[in-house]
């Protein structure tokens, strides 16, 4: 089953019980089956102090239709900026790109090549 960004927010919130995501503070991705990993591109500007407290990353398998929630401190990003890639470093429009493993060994773990394998899975919301 293939969903989008507003009904995995909504799929979510139901399970939480309320209004706990929206549109920009929620990132989602779903499962790209030739790589087994989930891509994002998160705004620096969204993990400055004062933005948000949190970024929720929302990962779908549209295969067995699995939803999981991360909900990762923007301080963790920050403090592990030197060891995730940035795009266009600099610039109004950079992002931290991340590839979320969805192997087993190594689930929920940024594999970029120029990364250093950030981990994500403490932040895995039941």
């Amino acid at each position: 089953m293939k969903i989008d960004k507003k009904a995995a927010i909504a799929r979510r919130n139901q399970q939480l019980g309320s209004a706990v995501l929206g549109v920009n503070n929620t990132h989602f991705a779903t499962i790209n089956l030739n790589k087994k990993i989930w891509w994002f591109d998160i705004p620096v500007s969204r993990l400055k102090i004062g933005q948000y407290e949190w970024v929720h990353l929302l990962l779908h398998n549209h295969v067995t239709d699995e939803l999981h929630h991360l909900r990762v401190p923007t301080l963790y990003f920050r403090t592990h900026e030197d060891g995730l890639v940035t795009r266009n470093k600099g610039e109004r429009k950079a992002t931290l790109s991340l590839e979320l493993s969805a192997d087993k060994d190594s689930l929920f773990q940024d594999v970029r090549p120029s990364g250093t394998g950030v981990r994500f899975a403490q932040f895995v919301q039941q």
